[in-house]
């Protein structure tokens, strides 16, 4: 899955918290699903984060230099 349809699936899960609509257990099930979303969203933005951090600009020249995930 990429991380948009995660954020999207996320996204659903606030919505359908937000309704109060849902039995406890079923709301605490997403709940459940939503924090582990969000872990996996955080951590891939991180690694986002890492790799625009790389792209440096050097003498006027944009470059990419290696980094660690």
């Amino acid at each position: 899955m990429t991380f948009e349809t995660d954020l999207k699936k996320l996204e659903k899960i606030v919505e359908d918290l937000s309704s109060g609509e849902k039995t406890l257990d079923a709301a605490v099930e997403l709940y459940k699903s939503g924090l582990t979303l969000t872990k996996k969203c955080h951590a891939y933005l991180k690694v986002v984060e890492k790799e625009v951090k790389a792209i440096t600009k050097k003498n006027g020249q944009v470059e990419e230099s290696d980094f660690a995930a």
